[in-house]
């Protein structure tokens, strides 16, 4: 569900996934039971969080896209 939502807020917004940057902050860093391994203050594309998203367990990956749209959604 978070990739089919981010997909569809990056073609409403008119985002380019292999062009926006997202930076991985410590609360997606610290997230439990992941295998992505993201680390704060890396910075990705769309489209690379969304390979870590579709990973078993790519739960820090789905913070990192629910912080980064969520600012954009409540501004």
């Amino acid at each position: 569900m978070t990739c089919h939502l981010v997909l569809h807020l990056c073609y409403k917004w008119n985002l380019n996934i292999q062009k926006e940057r997202i930076t991985i902050s410590i609360t997606a860093e610290d997230v439990d039971g992941t295998s992505a391994d993201l680390t704060r203050g890396d910075s990705f594309t769309i489209e690379e969080l969304l390979y870590g998203l579709m990973l078993p367990s790519g739960n820090d990956a789905a913070t990192a896209f629910a912080e980064h749209f969520g600012e954009i959604l409540l501004n």
